[in-house]
């Protein structure tokens, strides 16, 4: 009998600090994953040192743990990653919204490894968005980088429309309303349609946001692949796939700059190869999409901004409305009775039918 053939994961890019996650759990979820490398890349702004060390304490033995950090660019957000601690001795690189280059020269000077996170993301945070992908190709070519190939958050958006059972039901419900020729005769498709509309256009764009990424990626140097998870669950829901198990931080990103891989995507080896979302979760995916798109509106500055918060705050709302068990009852229930009486009494006498 063949034995179990052994599989070297690693998750590139993960968070801790910004959704205040307890480190047994993140470990547990890498191990249930069967991490062989995971990196921890918190958030600039979020303390990455803190998030580090937490980390280290309880670092459980035979997972090897990769110092980073998602820096804040002028040009989008940049995963960094150290052989050892000293990548958090570098304080300006950690300066919210540091001029690109800047950072890249630092990077480059520190022998850090360099990706560049989700490249066709969203307006404020992807290179391909925030300067264009001739100014990133420049970039990537200048420097040597490497782009993130595959993100898990990014990836698995299309679940926060569709993959959710409360999700399919409201839609359900919209695509019932649509083609139902009694709630047409009473207008009620004219309010529900245009929110299903929206549901797919945005499913669709998600997806081609991936696609790029995925094609874009063939300008850079290496490549990284990572869940972007901010919750436990998340974590090693996308891996890259080592030809061997590396024996330290150090040989591992020398593997990644050497392009040392088999398979980089979703967890093909999980039973979960798809990120499986939470309610909460989803809420806050769906607001931190709506936000991107209130936010890109117009020229930026103060102003934009403080509109943009506003409208979000009712988009949040809209959001966790839409988000609950929706049937039939509740939208006849929102008509005046005695008028719905009225109605469909002519309708039923119109069609031919018994009152």
């Amino acid at each position: 009998m063949k034995s179990k053939k052994t599989h070297y994961l690693a998750d590139m890019h993960t968070h801790l600090n910004e959704k205040k996650i307890k480190p047994k759990d993140w470990w547990k979820a890498a191990k249930t994953r069967k991490l062989t490398v995971i990196a921890i890349t918190e958030h600039s702004h979020c303390n990455p040192k803190d998030a580090y060390f937490k980390l280290k304490e309880t670092q459980p033995k035979g997972i090897i743990l990769i110092p980073g950090m998602e820096a804040k660019t002028t040009a989008g957000d940049l995963l960094l990653y150290g052989a050892d601690e000293s990548i958090y001795n570098l304080p300006k690189i950690q300066n919210q919204d540091i001029p690109i280059e800047e950072a890249l020269r630092i990077a480059k000077e520190n022998n850090l490894l360099i990706s560049f996170a989700h490249p066709f993301g969203y307006k404020l945070d992807s290179v391909c968005e925030v300067v264009g992908e001739k100014k990133a190709k420049h970039l990537i070519k200048k420097y040597k980088t490497g782009t993130e190939y595959y993100n898990g958050m990014l990836a698995s958006a299309n679940e926060l429309l569709f993959g959710r059972g409360f999700i399919k039901k409201f839609y359900g419900v919209l695509s019932f309303v649509e083609k139902n020729r009694a709630t047409n005769a009473l207008r009620i498709s004219k309010t529900t349609n245009p929110t299903k509309e929206k549901m797919e256009r945005l499913a669709q764009e998600t997806l081609q946001r991936v696609q790029k990424g995925m094609i874009f990626s063939k300008n850079a140097k290496f490549i990284t692949v990572g869940s972007d998870a901010h919750y436990p669950r998340s974590i090693g829901s996308s891996i890259i796939e080592l030809k061997r198990k590396p024996k330290n931080e150090k040989e591992f990103l020398s593997m990644i700059r050497n392009n040392q891989t088999i398979w980089k995507g979703p967890n093909i080896y999980s039973k979960n190869p798809i990120d499986v979302i939470g309610r909460k979760e989803m809420i806050e995916g769906l607001a931190y999409l709506t936000k991107k798109k209130v936010l890109k509106k117009g020229k930026g500055g103060f102003a934009t901004k403080i509109s943009g918060k506003i409208r979000l705050g009712k988009r949040i709302k809209t959001i966790k409305r839409i988000t609950k068990k929706v049937t039939i009852t509740k939208i006849r229930d929102k008509i005046p009775k005695f008028k719905l009486k009225n109605k469909i009494n002519g309708l039923k006498k119109k069609w031919g039918m018994k009152k």
